[in-house]
């Protein structure tokens, strides 16, 4: 079998498991009165409270991301700095919270974001006020970085073990700091398991469920939040599949900007 026939079966999997499914609900989209149309777009493009709901989730995902990756950089390079103690302890702190579900996890920073939980308790003991932090577009943020702290952290600590050593070694024998070697060694040489690990933070922030509409609530919806309402409370299936593909295109489009940038970034830092 040649190396094509070996892409087959995946490929064939990839047709009937995501692009006939994909198919299926934007024909339903587009045929919302059982002729071709475009009237489900229309109404959501045209109404603005169903666009703020979607530029509050692409914003949100987007400081998600970048408070993710600015955590995740120091936990990585301290996991792939081979000689360091407490590596495999810290390595469990990081992959635990996923052994635990997702709905088990919200329902905790529920109590501890709600009004007598633990943070309200140390903000106000500090005098920063009440600290009620649910149903807030600040606790969902905090929650989802916690969700997803770990799918960024492994793929850049994956992309630091690959920089050779040697290299560090002979930036500093021509006297450059340690901070000119972080910027300048380090980070270009990490850029593809950042990049792998912001399109997967921002993507499954953008699409999750569960701990928007766990810690946000109706008051603070999110876009998985009103397709959800759309398709099984209400039972608008050609708005809720337009509402789930313009969440795709959204998503899409920030997705292949920031890989268009990471890109020319990489490219740039080649000798």
């Amino acid at each position: 079998m040649t190396s094509r026939g070996l892409v087959l079966p995946a490929l064939a999997a990839y047709i009937v498991l995501l692009l006939w499914p994909l198919a299926g609900v934007f024909w339903t989209s587009i045929t919302p009165d059982g002729f071709v149309g475009l009237s489900a777009y229309t109404r959501f493009l045209s109404d603005g409270w169903f666009l703020s709901v979607l530029r509050r989730t692409v914003v949100l995902s987007l400081i998600t991301t970048a408070l993710t990756l600015v955590l995740s950089f120091p936990i990585a390079l301290y996991l792939s700095q081979t000689w360091r103690r407490g590596r495999t302890l810290v390595t469990f702190a990081i992959i635990a919270p996923m052994l635990v579900s997702a709905v088990a996890r919200s329902y905790g920073w529920i109590i501890i974001l709600g009004p007598a939980g633990i943070l309200s308790r140390c903000l106000a003991a500090l005098g920063l006020g009440s600290g009620h932090l649910l149903y807030t577009e600040t606790g969902i943020v905090i929650a989802s970085v916690h969700l997803l702290l770990p799918l960024m952290v492994l793929p850049i600590a994956g992309s630091l073990q690959q920089i050779d050593p040697s290299l560090i070694r002979a930036a500093q024998i021509l006297g450059a700091g340690v901070t000119r070697i972080l910027f300048r060694v380090t980070l270009p040489m990490c850029i593809p398991g950042m990049t792998a690990g912001a399109v997967i933070v921002f993507c499954m922030c953008a699409s999750s469920f569960v701990t928007p509409a766990l810690i946000g609530g109706p008051t603070i919806p999110m876009m998985s939040f009103v397709i959800y309402q759309q398709a099984i409370q209400l039972i608008d299936w050609p708005f809720a599949s337009a509402a789930a593909f313009i969440l795709l295109a959204a998503t899409a489009s920030v997705t292949l900007a920031y890989l268009f940038w990471a890109g020319t970034r990489r490219a740039g830092a080649r000798p």
